[in-house]
């Protein structure tokens, strides 16, 4: 659809009309005068400069996995009611996002939307993930709508993120306050890896889903989160060497996997399955059953509540302390896990304990193996 949108002229022209009305009746921007406020700079993931001439007051959330960058903004209170629009894919979305934001029934809910419903919304800032600029970014700025691409694949990347989402917020603050409290888990757990001698297991992670009733496996490329977290609770990813050059996933077999032979094995369940089951299943297959990391009983399901902990979301520092735990658990013999639940939700989504046992820790399973 948006191909044709931007070779059309006409389409384009229409488009542009339509911002032009839209922008005459965009409410006034808040209390802060753009002089106190702006302009506002952020280096975004695409190495563009985005200028913006005040804090923005409309912003929608749209692109690849929504759910991630609206995590990064639910962390800044200023989001709750900046954020009016947002796209959504799947239905998870609703839970979480009901149980952080007390204005989300009020926020516009897209389903794949192009520019024209995007600019419906008379947003002056649009939020996405990605490190490339892709036809959305493209089709918007054609009509002069702002674009801010977020990075979130590594440590790195989360942290510029933070900090940009914070100037655009106008919270440099909180900011600060969220990379301080990823900074010091981060390095927690990257200092008790540092000593000499410390034997790292070779781990396998893989992405289990089932397609017709057979069993689809495939295993994360290099510069992506699954793997930076194995590497960062100290494990040696046993797939980097055989898996196939690429920017996604490579689909593996259970003949590869007896070939790598791993110490470990954790699974990435996908959403729609039963971790529990998956392992069950695994567990009495012959062929997965001689495995000597199954035979031992090293077979894992990552953890997950409403979302997975091993994607670029937030979540990623609660993955990588699960992980490090689970591969070193003398070394992290003092790390509280349910505690540390309690504190990224609490601290970072101000969520009081009673929603947190009531509403989170019921879904997360952090022993299925």
């Amino acid at each position: 659809m948006l191909s044709s949108i931007l070779t059309r002229r006409a389409a384009a022209l229409v488009l542009a009309l339509s911002f032009s009305l839209l922008v005459a009746a965009r409410p006034a921007p808040g209390a802060e005068p753009a002089a106190a406020r702006g302009p506002i700079h952020v280096t975004d993931a695409t190495g563009r400069v985005v200028t913006l001439a005040a804090l923005p007051r409309r912003i929608v959330v749209a692109g690849h996995g929504p759910f991630m960058t609206l995590d990064v903004l639910e962390m800044f209170p200023e989001a709750r009611e900046r954020v009016v629009g947002l796209e959504e894919r799947g239905s998870a979305g609703d839970d979480f996002l009901a149980m952080v934001d007390s204005s989300y029934a009020r926020k516009t809910v897209l389903r794949t939307p192009g520019p024209e419903q995007i600019v419906a919304l008379h947003p002056d800032l649009v939020v996405t993930r990605g490190s490339t600029p892709d036809p959305l970014g493209t089709a918007l700025g054609e009509v002069n709508i702002p674009i801010v691409y977020l990075g979130l694949e590594t440590p790195d990347q989360f942290r510029t993120a933070v900090a940009n989402i914070g100037a655009l917020l106008g919270d440099p603050a909180r900011a600060q306050e969220v990379d301080r409290w990823f900074s010091a888990r981060l390095a927690r757990v990257r200092t008790s890896m540092q000593v000499p001698g410390i034997r790292r297991p070779r781990v396998l992670l893989l992405e289990y889903n089932e397609m017709g009733g057979t069993a689809a496996v495939r295993v994360p490329a290099r510069p992506w989160m699954q793997t930076l977290e194995v590497q960062t609770a100290g494990g040696d990813p046993v797939w980097l060497d055989d898996a196939a050059p690429t920017s996604g996933w490579t689909v593996t077999n259970i003949e590869q996997i007896a070939r790598w032979d791993p110490d470990e094995i954790v699974v990435v369940v996908r959403y729609s399955l039963d971790a529990a089951q998956v392992l069950a299943k695994l567990r009495a297959d012959r062929e997965w059953g001689a495995l000597r990391a199954v035979k031992k009983g090293a077979l894992h399901a990552f953890p997950s509540d409403v979302y997975g902990w091993d994607s670029p979301d937030p979540r990623w520092i609660l993955g990588i302390e699960w992980l490090a735990k689970t591969l070193h658990p003398e070394r992290f013999r003092d790390l509280d896990l349910t505690a540390e639940i309690h504190a990224y939700f609490g601290t970072l989504y101000r969520l009081g304990n009673s929603a947190i046992d009531g509403k989170l820790m019921p879904r997360i399973r952090l022993d299925v193996h």
